[in-house]
């Protein structure tokens, strides 16, 4: 079943939840878990993190870090709503 563009899974007794098959094989092995307030986001974790930062890294343009943290925290709520 979906609701709002997601699916609804259930969680079992020791906590693990079921990734629906379609999702398995588009996203990966790997996954960071963030929590949002009441929210948990899942993440595809990519084969090579680091090379992956350094690659962002290239293309942020010059801002403070604050100003950076500001844009993703307001994008990120923009996407929850």
């Amino acid at each position: 079943m979906s609701i709002m563009g997601g699916i609804i899974v259930k969680m079992d007794k020791g906590g693990r939840i079921h990734i629906p098959t379609s999702l398995k094989h588009d996203l990966g092995p790997k996954f960071i878990i963030t929590r949002l307030g009441d929210r948990l986001i899942l993440t595809s974790m990519p084969a090579d993190p680091i090379r992956d930062l350094e690659d962002i890294g290239k293309s942020i343009p010059d801002k403070t870090l604050k100003d950076l943290r500001e844009e993703i925290l307001k994008e990120a709520y923009d996407d929850l709503r």
